[in-house]
């Protein structure tokens, strides 16, 4: 053999080994008086927080084309080298409990307010109506009805008579109970009962019922209306009042 085809198998080898490669791939509250008029006088809601979704790492790690030793030899001594570890992908926030809203206060139910109690007074006076309706009953008249301005009149005329300590239909200034009735604005007054001393409605409806005159006018089935007074006073006690309207 020559020294040529010697030299040519070698060169084969040679250009063989160089084209071996790899490629790595990217990755919210008791005595008593009668006057009458003689004609008719005209929840919050609660914040919901969405956990963040988790960053995709933008390195990784790089694998190599065939799993060789010389791939593990690499690999550790990147690690021995210090190199830093590849980051860890960050945890999503714990997300919060919702919370359950607060209950609210339940209104108190308010307690009723009691009407205020009727007066000694105007108990009287009430009792006095009643009385003199069953009395016009009896005898077959017409029920009064109740008239809150003879009824003004009638317990100031009282009450007039008990602090000045008098008794009589006129007034110390001599006003007449057809005075006082109009002034009171009822347009009609028709009759007026005065009595002082009996302690209670029934007393002084019964001593009007047996005089002739104070009878006459409780039973005169014409009148129509009727306001009572009472007061406490003077030299009787206590001193009564009716006055009546056509």
């Amino acid at each position: 053999m020559s020294r040529k085809s010697r030299v040519l198998p070698l060169l084969a080898v040679v250009v063989g080994l160089g084209l071996t490669g790899c490629e790595h791939p990217d990755g919210l509250a008791l005595v008593a008086a009668s006057a009458t008029t003689g004609a008719r006088v005209t929840a919050t809601p609660t914040d919901g927080f969405a956990p963040p979704s988790a960053p995709t790492s933008s390195a990784s790690s790089e694998a190599p084309a065939t799993t060789t030793a010389e791939t593990t030899t690499e690999t550790a001594a990147t690690t021995t080298a210090g190199q830093p570890a590849p980051e860890r992908s960050p945890q999503p926030e714990p997300r919060p409990e919702p919370q359950a809203p607060k209950p609210q206060p339940q209104p108190q139910p308010q307690a009723p307010v009691p009407a205020p109690a009727a007066s000694e007074v105007d108990a009287a006076e009430a009792k006095v109506v009643e009385l003199t309706n069953a009395e016009r009953a009896a005898n077959g008249c017409p029920a009064l009805a109740a008239d809150e301005r003879l009824g003004r009149a009638a317990r100031a005329h009282s009450a007039d008579m008990a602090a000045r300590n008098y008794f009589s239909h006129t007034s110390l200034d001599g006003r007449s109970f057809v005075d006082r009735v109009k002034a009171a604005g009822h347009p009609s007054p028709g009759a007026e009962n005065i009595a002082a001393g009996q302690r209670t409605a029934e007393a002084v409806v019964k001593g009007w019922m047996e005089s002739p005159g104070h009878r006459a006018n409780i039973l005169n089935c014409k009148l129509k209306t009727l306001g009572a007074g009472m007061a406490r006073g003077g030299s009787y006690g206590i001193y009564w009042t009716q006055n009546f309207g056509w």
